[in-house]
């Protein structure tokens, strides 16, 4: 099953291990790899942003 699609112009945070164009959904959205604490911190913040900043 499918957690959701990217639309175009959607920016994504993913934990994922891989990334390709179009894998998440449309070919002209974002997607960005990091690490768990990245992406916890992205989280608190609301913007990617390192778990230093926080």
């Amino acid at each position: 099953g499918h957690i959701g699609l990217l639309g175009p112009g959607e920016v994504s945070l993913s934990t994922s291990n891989r990334n390709f164009k179009g894998r998440q959904g449309s070919p002209e959205s974002e997607v960005y790899l990091s690490s768990a604490a990245v992406a916890a911190a992205s989280a608190i913040k609301g913007k990617i942003t390192h778990p230093n900043n926080i």
